[in-house]
């Protein structure tokens, strides 16, 4: 597909083009209510293209099931290329280049997944649940493997496959008081998910939501978000804030700081395209740029920015090799999405200590197990959260716990207040963080 399409804009007058093409496989479970309502199985195949007419690009995507729907796509890209304005600096696709690392994110056993073996794990957790008296509400789990290849018309060929397992389950309890909790997995590997832990981490966190109460008063102590909340709210934040394209938009948040402090000492950010407990690790980004290990921000300090083939030509630098289509929780259609510049894996350094040692530090300190939804504004980081689980720590140990609060601040200027890193790490989407404390966010009570 990918030579014929190269053919194809050849004869459409192309001066340069690129074919991104993928197919995927994906299985997944729904669990409603307790029961399995749905197993279902999906393969898909298709590409996207890019032509350079001058310095007129257009761009299309199809799904291929036969050699005259690449026909038609490259067409398709031919004809807004002709219609689209003059590009003032980019005039030319990434040029071939050897990759440093080839980082292992391909699970055989997922890509060899079967309707059957995610049901018996959905069962799994759902009957780890009942055991302790919470029923799983809704749910779901996915199992999926991708394979892609990028060509263009300056030789560059680079191909890239890797597998995900992503799961998403929410619980309710049947007290007078019902209360949910909620769990997720993000990972290539399926051997990571341990279905009875989830089912009764759902179960535990349901009762104590259930048995919580509000406050009445406001606190201004040092606050503890978990990973899987934080993970979330620093994704969008510092996605934003080092994007060669907010920057240039001037929609990013750390806009002329590189070089500058912007956080705190105690954080230091790097985006590795190498780790292999990440599903979006690759040894070319989805132009065929090879990636490289890149600090963002060290010891608080702004390193760079991340850019793709079209940013890097705005401000006449070279593609760092962060060009993305894909996100770590869908295997499907891959080739639809346009490309940007994003991170593959931003892994904030863990301190020393592990995160009960870090809260019994304090003598008092919040710890937010879980928002309603944890969004952040990413232009300017701010948020107001509604508080589902949270709990009040004296020496580590539970004072009291509370939901309906509101937690408000600003993360930009949190990221700079940090107070202690732990260095129990996750893996929350792209991201891999600790726990981690900070100053300056008030828990707003309702009294």
């Amino acid at each position: 597909m990918t030579e014929q399409a190269l053919r194809c804009c050849t004869r459409e007058g192309a001066v340069q083009a690129d074919i991104f093409a993928a197919s995927g496989r994906t299985v997944s479970v729904y669990v409603e209510d307790g029961l399995i309502k749905n197993t279902e199985e999906k393969e898909d195949q298709g590409i996207s293209v890019r032509v350079l007419k001058g310095r007129k690009m257009g761009q299309a995507s199809a799904s291929c099931a036969t050699i005259g729907d690449v026909d038609k796509c490259v067409k398709a890209a031919s004809r807004l290329a002709d219609l689209a304005p003059v590009s003032r600096t980019f005039q030319s696709l990434p040029m071939p280049a050897p990759s440093t690392h080839s980082p292992d994110n391909w699970d055989p056993s997922v890509d060899r997944l079967e309707g059957g073996t995610l049901g018996e794990l959905a069962g799994l957790i759902v009957d780890a649940a009942e055991m302790h008296g919470v029923k799983v509400s809704k749910g779901m789990i996915r199992g999926g493997s991708v394979e892609t290849l990028v060509r263009n018309s300056n030789e560059v060929d680079a191909s890239n496959r890797y597998t995900l397992v992503f799961s998403d389950f929410a619980s309710l309890s049947e007290a007078p008081s019902p209360g949910e909790g909620v769990a997720s997995y993000t990972s290539p590997r399926l051997e990571g998910l341990d279905p009875v832990d989830m089912g009764t981490n759902l179960a535990k966190q349901a009762r104590a939501v259930s048995k919580a109460s509000t406050l009445s008063s406001s606190l201004r102590l040092p606050l503890f978000i978990l990973p899987g909340e934080l993970g979330e709210m620093l994704d969008a934040q510092i996605g934003m804030a080092v994007s060669a394209d907010s920057v240039q938009k001037k929609r990013s948040p750390w806009l002329g700081q590189q070089g500058q402090e912007v956080a705190s000492p105690e954080i230091t950010i790097i985006d590795d395209p190498s780790d292999s407990r990440a599903v979006l690790s690759a040894p070319y980004d989805d132009e065929g740029v090879p990636t490289a290990v890149k600090p963002v921000v060290k010891k608080g300090v702004l390193c760079s920015c991340l850019y793709d083939a079209y940013t890097a030509s705005v401000e006449g630098k070279t593609p760092s090799g962060n060009g993305l289509r894909r996100g770590p929780h869908n295997s499907q259609y891959v080739f639809q999405n346009g490309v940007a510049p994003g991170h593959f894996n931003l892994v904030v350094s863990p301190g020393s200590k592990d995160r009960q040692e870090l809260l019994s530090s304090f003598d008092r300190c919040v710890l937010i197990e879980r928002f309603s939804h944890p969004d952040v504004n990413p232009v300017t980081g701010a948020f107001a959260l509604e508080v589902r689980l949270g709990h009040v720590l004296n020496r580590g140990s539970i004072e009291r716990t509370f939901k309906h609060a509101l937690v408000v601040g600003n993360l930009i200027e949190a990221l700079r207040n940090v107070v202690a890193v732990g260095r129990d790490a996750e893996v929350v989407g792209s991201m891999i963080l600790p726990t981690i404390g900070m100053d300056g966010i008030e828990v707003v009570g309702s009294g």
